[in-house]
């Protein structure tokens, strides 16, 4: 796969039945391709790939069997970046500000949005960036912040940018940091998100976190607003109804 357009060689290869995917992975991977003809989008590849540099150099596996070794996203993650950072409208603001990641268990997820976090701290560039892991339940939220904090830990490179404390992630550079919230925490209300990524959406009894940190985020000229999550069977839960658009988009 070309290094120099990691998105559009995993979409080639998806659709030619090269890597075996679903049928919600293909019409993504055609949609990427049929987008590069668009003249009101603006697909930067070179951006794209700085972003994934990052997280091969920045980036560190804290746990496991691949403790310490370097995150090099595989062709599947890398589609995934590839779309958030390097899609553009005309005016250079993102094109992609909302996504919904539905993956299995023990795909990364955790790790993956680990790195989106930091990302959002050290390349966005946003001054006085806001950047929260959130959940119905402190200990889940927690669970994304402190794998942050770990990458941060481990990585010399990373340490340059950003400082990891218990309860906080700060980049002094941009005056910016990462926290963790929860519903059952009472501290939602008044946060200013830069990014917001909702952990196991699957497990929210309703849309409140979703929607606070979403109306957040309306101050921001590039927000990233994401939302990830292992499948979950309950239809009466709002991660159904976002399951469900998504597909119709």
């Amino acid at each position: 796969m070309s290094r120099e357009d990691l998105a559009q060689g995993y979409a080639e290869d998806v659709l030619s039945g090269d890597i075996v995917a679903g049928e919600m992975v293909r019409l993504a991977c055609q949609r990427h391709l049929d987008d590069l003809t668009r003249p009101d989008l603006v697909w930067k590849p070179k951006v794209a790939e700085a972003y994934l540099e990052f997280f091969r150099v920045g980036l560190v596996h804290t746990i496991g069997a691949y403790h310490g070794k370097p995150f090099e996203p595989l062709p599947w993650q890398a589609f995934i970046l590839a779309n958030l950072y390097g899609w553009h409208r005309p005016d250079g603001s993102r094109r992609f500000n909302y996504a919904y990641i539905s993956m299995a268990r023990k795909q990364g997820k955790t790790t993956l949005m680990a790195g989106a976090a930091l990302a959002a701290l050290v390349m966005d560039r946003e001054q006085g960036a806001e950047v929260y892991s959130a959940a119905t339940k402190r200990d889940q939220a927690r669970i994304l912040f402190d794998e942050a904090r770990r990458m941060v830990n481990a990585s010399p490179a990373l340490r340059k940018y950003v400082e990891a404390n218990r309860h906080r992630i700060e980049a002094p550079q941009i005056n910016g940091k990462m926290e963790y919230l929860s519903s059952d925490g009472k501290r939602l209300d008044g946060t200013n998100p830069h990014c917001a990524i909702i952990d196991e959406y699957h497990a929210h009894p309703t849309d409140e976190v979703f929607n606070v940190l979403k109306s957040g985020m309306q101050a921001r000229r590039n927000p990233l607003h994401l939302t990830i999550t292992t499948a979950g069977l309950n239809k009466e839960v709002p991660c159904y109804k976002l399951h469900q658009t998504a597909r119709e988009v």
